[in-house]
């Protein structure tokens, strides 16, 4: 007998939930075992011979404000004729790019930071992984993102009805 999963927007959710937490554990692990490994760390900007003093805050700014960037277009491209289903499922790939972008200079900055020992990479791995957790998502924020109105609306606010 063959077993159909259901597509509900509390599946969704929950799912989209999983994935955030999975690319948030990543650089929090990661820099958590890389600063209980260290042993002489230091906390500088000055070193003028240090690369890194220019790499990773670069890495981490433009990180920040491509994942927005990035994310809103994904979002505005999103044909509103498409079904809820469709909406959010183009919602859930414009979300993981979101996270990788913020995830991926945070994990740069925790590996500055073993190689370095300079804590100043880890405080910049530790702020993007702090927005990334502000990044969670919710139900009121996909709402709002995806501008949901009337039926779609409705049919969002009913968590364990299927979607066509």
């Amino acid at each position: 007998m063959e077993q159909s999963v259901k597509f509900t927007p509390s599946g969704f959710i929950r799912t989209l939930s999983i994935l955030h937490i999975a690319l948030l554990a990543g650089p929090t692990l990661i820099g958590g075992i890389f600063y209980f490994q260290s042993k002489e760390t230091h906390f500088s900007f000055n070193d003028t011979e240090d690369v890194f003093l220019i790499v990773v805050p670069v890495f981490a700014i433009s990180g920040l404000f491509l994942s927005d960037f990035i994310f809103r277009q994904l979002i505005k491209k999103i044909p509103s004729k498409d079904s809820l289903r469709q909406k959010l499922a183009r919602y859930q790939s414009a979300s993981i790019i979101k996270y990788a972008l913020l995830e991926g200079p945070a994990i740069f900055g925790a590996v500055a930071f073993f190689n370095t020992q300079n804590l100043a990479y880890l405080l910049i791995a530790g702020i993007l992984v702090l927005y990334l957790a502000l990044q969670y998502p919710t139900k009121d924020k996909i709402e709002r993102n995806l501008n949901l109105r009337g039926e779609e609306k409705s049919q969002f606010n009913r968590p364990n009805q299927p979607l066509d």
